[in-house]
């Protein structure tokens, strides 16, 4: 029985104590911070402090107002710095932020109020960098981001005083830019605002001009590897012919040109018909049928390519003017216009549904803009240079669906 008591009166005194302790925990207040500077940047502020000499401090508190809304932001006591962003103030403007420490038990120190004028805002800093270029069938718009931060690019216009359609971009590159096209060439208002993800909207910048005319170049071309020495002359079979690259028809079940493994040849040479001033090209892979969502991006479908251009060829040329050296000084890269060098975009590797990647593949194709400076050419001269089997192309086997280009003939 003795016993007992002595175990009842430890057990008393331990809960006892430790009750002490919760209730010291519960009522002791963290100390505040004193010690702090404020660095103002774009759009808000970095706010570094010393955190005090108190083991219960948890964290650092901090509270402000956005745009009407309160938010709280929380940094860790092993971090000594917190970053409050996404005001648009003007240059009177100050921003108030509230810090505390916190312990554990959500208890607050004393506050500490910090006022900061923030820089320039993102949204305004991207639209000042805004530059437009009149292009094929719209505008060019490029801009730059240098904090990298999300922004929404929107995207209007106006004929005759009417919005007519509006697209929104989601960038955080550093310096992007984006094609706004599907107009005639009549004189339109073109309009852009800049917003963020903090609920942020620039103030609208116009642009008045004619677009460039645009229209497709007309198919069927013309099969011009016989005169171009080391164009590959091979076709796996009937349903893979030559022409089937520009036959006009994509989508599932839909054959592209093929040629056969192990075929001499890494290019092929085609004519266009009549001279086109190019502002962009579409590219199609070579497709079996739904259930082969794989054939976007294998099945030996090129994957990154090289095109020149001419508006003339010259089938008296010697044969080595043809080849591809290392050399271009009298070949056919000295005369031709280097077009570019080109890599679809791999959405199967950027985590994109398979109905993403069927609609890319089946439907919508993968574009590329030419640059406006590119001067008119008739003959193309396309190089595969790599599939989803390797680089340089295993067994030389490749192909593709469908080639479709865009731009004008109506040249000065």
């Amino acid at each position: 029985m003795n016993h007992f008591k002595i175990y009842l009166l430890l057990f008393l005194f331990i809960h006892i104590a430790y009750a002490c302790k919760d209730d010291k925990n519960e009522s002791d207040q963290p100390v505040a911070i004193t010690d702090y500077e404020v660095t103002p940047i774009n759009g808000g502020a970095i706010i570094t402090y010393a955190i005090p000499n108190d083991p219960d401090i948890l964290c650092v508190t901090a509270e402000y107002t956005r745009n009407g809304e309160h938010f709280t932001e929380r940094s860790s006591y092993h971090k000594n710095s917190i970053r409050i962003e996404g005001f648009r103030a003007s240059e009177s403007e100050s921003v108030t932020v509230t810090l505390y420490t916190e312990n554990q038990n959500e208890i607050r120190s004393e506050p500490l109020v910090v006022n900061f004028t923030p820089l320039q805002a993102l949204v305004d800093l991207a639209k000042e960098s805004i530059s437009f270029t009149t292009s094929f069938g719209g505008i060019i718009l490029n801009w730059e981001n240098l904090m990298k931060t999300e922004l929404n690019i929107h995207l209007m216009a106006f004929v005759d005083g009417e919005l007519k359609k509006d697209e929104i971009y989601f960038s955080s590159l550093p310096n992007d830019k984006r094609s706004y096209r599907g107009y005639d060439p009549v004189e339109t208002t073109f309009a852009v605002v800049v917003g963020d993800k903090w609920k942020n909207i620039s103030d609208t910048v116009y642009y008045n001009t004619t677009p460039m005319f645009e229209l497709e170049v007309p198919k069927p071309w013309g099969d011009m590897r016989l005169y171009c020495k080391g164009d590959n002359l091979t076709e796996l079979q009937a349903s893979h012919a030559f022409p089937k690259f520009f036959d006009g028809i994509i989508g599932s079940h839909t054959y592209g040109y093929l040629n056969q493994p192990l075929s001499e040849g890494a290019s092929f040479t085609f004519d266009m018909k009549e001279v086109f001033k190019l502002s962009r090209f579409k590219f199609w892979p070579s497709l079996r049928g739904y259930t082969e969502v794989i054939d976007v991006y294998g099945n030996v479908n090129i994957t990154e390519f090289e095109m020149w251009g001419s508006p003339v060829l010259d089938t008296n040329k010697p044969d080595s003017y043809w080849m591809e050296n290392d050399d271009p000084s009298g070949t056919f890269k000295e005369d031709w216009e280097y077009l570019g060098y080109f890599v679809r975009e791999r959405l199967d590797l950027l985590g994109a549904s398979n109905d993403e990647i069927w609609q890319r593949g089946a439907v919508d194709g993968d574009e590329f803009e030419l640059p406006l400076e590119l001067n008119p050419v008739r003959y193309i001269r396309f190089f595969p240079r790599a599939t989803a089997d390797g680089k340089p192309i295993p067994n030389n086997y490749w192909q593709l669906g469908e080639l479709s280009f865009f731009g004008t003939n109506e040249i000065e």
